[in-house]
């Protein structure tokens, strides 16, 4: 049972925090940390719920941080995120989407899914996870995250959310809008 005032998207983003956390906890070989950035070059787009998640904590930014990120997005058009800042932070951690949380750790998907070069294990699935991780030693049953059912989840609940939940929006336009203090149509 959910608390009052937190939504579903919340609730599934705890659980992922909570898994992840868990497997670091358990795992040396999980080389994660602030700076390390390899999985943030890339442009990628968000579901409504996400995307007003994300465009919440964007506002909820102090100033000076906000002002950062106008300059980050006039940088020189490149594969970076548009949250991602020159130290390889970013710069709206707390608010990122479940991509960003769930990258690095051994993910589970359908077989055939992701691409052959990516698929590090078979185990009811197709697993990939960063080369970074588990360098020695491949992850465990229980370090793998179900991928398929984070995402059928988020699905859902982006059904209940929005009007036209197969939209899909770019991390830059969401945080371009969230600065200006635009709203999602």
């Amino acid at each position: 049972m959910l608390h009052e005032g937190v939504s579903s998207y919340d609730a599934l983003r705890e659980k992922v925090d909570a898994f992840a956390h868990a497997v670091s906890a358990r795992r040396e070989d999980v080389v994660c940390r602030a700076g390390c950035s390899g999985c943030c070059h890339a442009k990628l787009s968000l579901c409504d719920v996400e995307a007003d998640a994300l465009a919440d904590a964007v506002r909820a930014l102090p100033a000076e941080a906000r002002r950062a990120l106008t300059a980050q997005l006039e940088r020189p058009d490149d594969d970076r995120c548009a949250l991602l800042d020159d130290d390889g932070r970013c710069a709206a951690y707390a608010g990122r989407p479940l991509v960003c949380r769930t990258q690095g750790l051994p993910l589970r998907y359908p077989a055939g899914t992701v691409p052959v070069d990516a698929v590090r294990a078979s185990a009811g699935g197709d697993v990939t996870w960063c080369p970074l991780n588990f360098e020695d030693t491949p992850p465990e049953a229980h370090d793998v995250l179900d991928a398929e059912r984070v995402d059928l989840m988020l699905a859902l609940i982006n059904r209940d959310h929005s009007a036209t939940p197969t939209r899909r929006t770019s991390i830059a336009t969401i945080v371009r809008r969230a600065l200006a203090g635009e709203h999602r149509d």
